[in-house]
């Protein structure tokens, strides 16, 4: 490919997954059999850590990748302990919700976070985006921040709900050769009326409902990011915009501006 690439120095990761909703559930499913394949066929090493607080509900069998028996308990113990056992795997799990920076930077401390921090969020709210910007920004790792985002579904919009978004941040060695999501899209910083998940009341999938396929694709995204991350230890695009009715998938390639001094 005659695109300008970023090679990265490491070959282990620790992969820490922010949300484990509809994004991320399905993202949980090819990463997993992603890093059963890598973990037989090269020496690629990693960690994996699932962070969610909350349950599988009736209303999640309609757009997540859950079944009857899962309702009532949690996403992020559910999915670990199953794509972990399919494919022998050890992935950890915490069950609760990311509140504050620092209860990123602890995750890191307890995961025992070495070589390259890939952290994954696949929220849908901005207010723990914000969070992740900032740990981007203050944390020592060098670091990789994947975020997906998609839009909600507007009643007088048949159209809506089918686009989204994948934003690759790279911090190494201290410089930020990638600006992450919250850099690119200065409008999640300014967003003071999105809630944290222990602050939120009503229920979200009626106030921003999103299209099954929308949330496939978003995890397809990123787990293509994730191929080239774990499979050639290589970045080749900034962020991807994708609309999953058209079928439309455009990356934005990385500038050779971005890779100087690298």
């Amino acid at each position: 490919m005659n695109v300008p690439t970023l090679n990265l120095p490491s070959n282990f990761f620790t992969i820490v997954q922010i949300g484990v909703g509809g994004n991320g559930g399905y993202l949980t499913q090819r990463l997993t059999k992603m890093m059963y394949a890598f973990g037989r066929t090269t020496e690629q090493a990693f960690s994996y850590c699932l962070v969610d607080g909350d349950r599988f509900e009736a209303k999640n069998l309609l757009r997540q990748p859950c079944i009857a028996e899962d309702l009532l308990e949690l996403k992020s113990k559910v999915l670990a302990e199953r794509y972990g056992t399919v494919y022998d795997l050890k992935i950890s799990y915490r069950d609760r919700y990311v509140e504050s920076v620092q209860d990123l930077h602890d995750l890191m401390i307890g995961v025992e976070a070495r070589g390259t921090v890939i952290l994954l969020g696949c929220v849908d709210n901005h207010a723990t985006r914000k969070l992740m910007h900032r740990f981007f920004h203050e944390t020592k790792h060098d670091i990789i921040y994947l975020d997906s985002g998609i839009e909600a579904v507007l009643p007088d919009e048949p159209n809506s709900g089918y686009a989204g978004h994948v934003v690759c941040g790279v911090k190494l060695q201290g410089k930020v050769l990638l600006e992450p999501v919250g850099d690119l899209y200065p409008d999640i910083l300014e967003d003071d009326e999105s809630k944290l998940p222990t602050e939120s009341c009503g229920d979200t999938i009626v106030n921003h409902p999103q299209r099954m396929m929308t949330n496939e694709m978003a995890a397809l995204v990123m787990a293509g990011y994730l191929n080239t991350i774990l499979g050639e230890e290589q970045i080749v695009a900034h962020y991807t915009n994708f609309n999953a009715k058209t079928m439309l998938s455009k990356p934005a390639y990385i500038h050779k501006e971005a890779l100087q001094g690298v």
